[in-house]
């Protein structure tokens, strides 16, 4: 099982543009990853509505592994 991950970066400091990785499993396409300054959203395969969580959460989440 090799993974890849794949991003795209704005042209302009991080503001209103969020930072996109696409993880990929082989040649299957596993979800997108969505970074802004408010927030970060996993957005699984084929998923309308991400899985979101502020940067405090996934500091106490860091914290916490």
């Amino acid at each position: 099982m090799a993974h890849k991950v794949k991003f795209t970066l704005p042209e302009r400091n991080l503001g209103n543009a969020d930072i996109v990785f696409s993880a990929w499993n082989d040649d299957r396409k596993i979800g997108t990853l969505r970074i802004s300054k408010g927030a970060i959203e996993w957005y699984p395969k084929s998923a309308k509505k991400p899985k979101k969580i502020s940067w405090a959460r996934f500091e106490r989440m860091m914290d916490e592994a």
